[in-house]
């Protein structure tokens, strides 16, 4: 364990900085104090590929930005406004052009305007990151006899949920997190929808079944290195019981063959050829894919989930599924495949030929994105770290996010700010932003 006092103390309400309206986020004064985070665990790790998602230099940027990783699509375009942003409210000489120029010289990496540092990277493995004080990139090869490392204290930390908040607050890292936008997964398909995915009656049962068609070829994300898998997961889980729930008896038979035939791994799945992984990939033994102590539901029964998808025999698993499942999509290698409805989006703003099948809210659930300053922040930095948030947060920044697909939040979402009771215990109170 590394030990290291924090330069400032991260969030704490400050009259006179009008950052975030009401109850909001806001840094504490200057001055240090006694708190401290401690540096713990390995160090996060990526392939060289995934390189193309760091952005800047944190050596001599006034911003180090840790972004969950589905925002790209829409984060160039979000910077940019962020620029032009600082030039209106009173930033001199900030370069305009900078954003998706690519400055190819030290002078030019300098410039207000290209002085950022940004990971949009899976928040988990920024999580990862934040707690380990560092990044591993590219070090499959074993010619690599000494780990090429990132090493950045971060100001800014953006997840897609609140649990990743919660496990950085129990380590000091951050003290308050606030929402400011949601998302929701979709079924990507050709533009189309030529294999009918969701068309039937029915459409979020018909998607279920048509999912576990033995004919249907799905573009399914990495269930170790892509944390979106998660809510995948959640997605499929009650897409099976609303099946359940609403469907006919022959509904239900047909979800019960499917499932039993992917029960274990068909020869030629993912879940047969993936080599280095512990995953258990028997339904009836993994607890996320049968029930147990359902009211309705035979405990037992099988349920599908993300690795009842990952043993049939022409899927498709993804190592970056914001790629691959659109490419494959596109090339009529796969049929349907989970992505973020901005990552949809994005592919359709490009003139692409795509289209998709969002199941209803019940089962797909929105996500609300939150925010957070860091307890590595850097006291040079804050000043821009609170114009970079308060901007977020604004109309003008959020109006960003939903013209690439996200969806503003409805009013009713709430922050949580996060302290310790006298014995340690992480305490977590709600509050409206």
């Amino acid at each position: 364990m590394f030990k290291r006092n924090k330069t400032s103390a991260v969030i704490a309400l400050v009259t006179g900085l009008a950052l975030l309206p009401a109850t909001a986020m806001a840094s504490s004064s200057d001055d240090d104090d006694d708190d401290s985070f401690v540096l713990t665990g390995n160090c996060a790790q990526l392939p060289a590929g995934r390189t193309t998602e760091f952005h800047g230099n944190a050596a001599t940027s006034n911003l180090n930005l840790a972004m969950a990783g589905n925002q790209w699509v829409v984060f160039d375009i979000f910077m940019q406004a962020f620029n032009e942003h600082r030039a209106a409210t009173g930033d001199d000489h900030i370069d305009l052009t900078a954003i998706g120029n690519q400055p190819r010289t030290f002078a030019g990496l300098q410039n207000k305007g290209a002085d950022y540092f940004i990971e949009l990277i899976p928040p988990g493995q920024e999580r990862n990151q934040i707690k380990s004080g560092c990044m591993l990139l590219g070090n499959e090869d074993p010619r690599n006899y000494l780990p090429t490392s990132v090493q950045v204290d971060f100001d800014v930390f953006t997840s897609t949920n609140f649990n990743l908040m919660r496990n950085l607050a129990a380590s000091k890292f951050v003290a308050e997190a606030v929402p400011y936008i949601r998302n929701q997964l979709t079924l990507m398909t050709d533009a189309a929808n030529s294999s009918g995915i969701g068309t039937g009656a029915n459409g979020t049962i018909d998607a279920t079944l048509d999912l576990l068609d033995p004919g249907i070829r799905v573009s399914e994300v990495d269930h170790i290195n892509e944390g979106v898998h998660r809510g995948i997961n959640a997605m499929y889980r009650r897409m099976d019981e609303y099946t359940r729930l609403n469907g006919s008896a022959a509904d239900i038979s047909a979800l019960d063959s499917a499932l039993a035939a992917v029960s274990v791994p068909q020869p030629g799945s993912p879940a047969d050829t993936r080599t280095g992984v512990t995953t258990d990939f028997n339904l009836a033994t993994n607890p996320s894919c049968h029930y147990m102590g359902h009211a309705s539901i035979a405990d037992g029964t099988l349920r599908m989930c993300e690795f009842a998808i990952l043993n049939k025999a022409n899927t498709h698993e993804t190592r970056v599924h914001h790629v691959e499942t659109p490419t494959r999509i596109l090339a009529g290698d796969s049929d349907v495949g989970p992505v973020w409805v901005s990552e949809l989006q994005l592919a359709v703003n490009n003139g692409d030929a795509v289209g998709g099948f969002q199941p209803i809210d019940a089962v797909n659930r929105p996500v609300v994105y939150s925010v957070a300053f860091l307890a590595t922040m850097s006291k040079k930095h804050k000043k821009l770290a609170k114009k970079w948030v308060d901007f977020l947060r604004s109309p003008a920044g959020v109006q960003v996010y939903v013209d690439g697909g996200s969806s503003p939040l409805t009013g009713t979402e709430l922050g949580e700010r996060y302290s310790f009771d006298a014995n340690g215990n992480l305490v977590i109170k709600t509050f409206v932003p």
